[in-house]
């Protein structure tokens, strides 16, 4: 395709994502007297419809395809947290139009800037980190364990940043604290393709997108009690699904 009709086409896809986060603005309010009628598991699965609708146009509007992998490695029940890799700002949209249950993220603190983006993932609900400040992370780590512990999943990227690229980059130490805190079972996600939609000159490019879940990793494992070995493990896990999902 031509550089200046690519150029066109990626504007316009911009303009119709701001009126897209603007009704989603507009749902907001609807969505919070509804709050005050419903259990908080409907609530929290309304807020996932609506993101999920959210997710699917933003990814499906670029032109890129979806195809999701191990479904059946979600379990059931119980308590567990996604471990995924992260490589553009596209990650989560993509997960969230085919995961098809509600969850949430432990997210940067520098997106509460954007205050519709913040408001809605308060709602489903996803916390913020701030790794410059010890004490705000442990009231984080609190809540996060509480949220694990009920049965509502979070997702984790242990990276603390997109990588802009097909390979991961180094993981934070201490990126599975969470999830052993809450003794939640771990499933590792790894996310293929999403950092070729937009490139360094913003333009927007329709991508293949894979990704595949894996086999959880539960706390009666013995692996799991092994937190160096578990680190290792799932890094490496990741790593070789990523290499195998490029090859597709």
């Amino acid at each position: 395709m031509p550089g200046f009709l690519r150029t066109v086409l990626s504007l316009l896809w911009k303009l119709g994502f701001i009126v897209l986060m603007l009704a989603t603005l507009l749902v907001l309010p609807l969505l919070l007297l509804c709050k005050v009628f419903l259990r908080l598991t409907a609530y929290r699965l309304l807020v996932y419809r609506v993101a999920q609708t959210w997710g699917w146009l933003t990814v499906y509007t670029t032109g890129s395809r979806i195809t999701l992998q191990g479904r059946e490695n979600i379990p059931a029940d119980g308590n567990y947290c996604f471990v995924g890799n992260h490589q553009s700002l596209f990650d989560i949209p993509a997960f969230l139009a085919c995961v098809n249950r509600p969850v949430g993220f432990i997210a940067k603190r520098e997106l509460k800037r954007f205050p519709v983006l913040r408001q809605w993932m308060e709602q489903m609900p996803s916390l913020f980190l701030d790794r410059q400040d010890a004490r705000q992370a442990l009231r984080l780590f609190a809540k996060g364990k509480q949220l694990l512990e009920s049965g509502f999943p979070l997702m984790i990227f242990p990276e603390g940043g997109r990588s802009g690229k097909a390979q991961m980059r180094d993981w934070h130490p201490g990126s599975l604290r969470l999830p052993l805190m809450a003794r939640a079972a771990i499933v590792p996600v790894a996310i293929s393709g999403t950092w070729k939609i937009m490139g360094l000159d913003a333009t927007v490019k329709p991508a293949r997108i894979n990704i595949r879940i894996l086999p959880p990793i539960a706390p009666e494992d013995p692996l799991y009690k092994d937190k160096a070995g578990l680190f290792t493990h799932i890094h490496g896990t990741l790593r070789a699904a990523l290499k195998d999902l490029d090859t597709e």
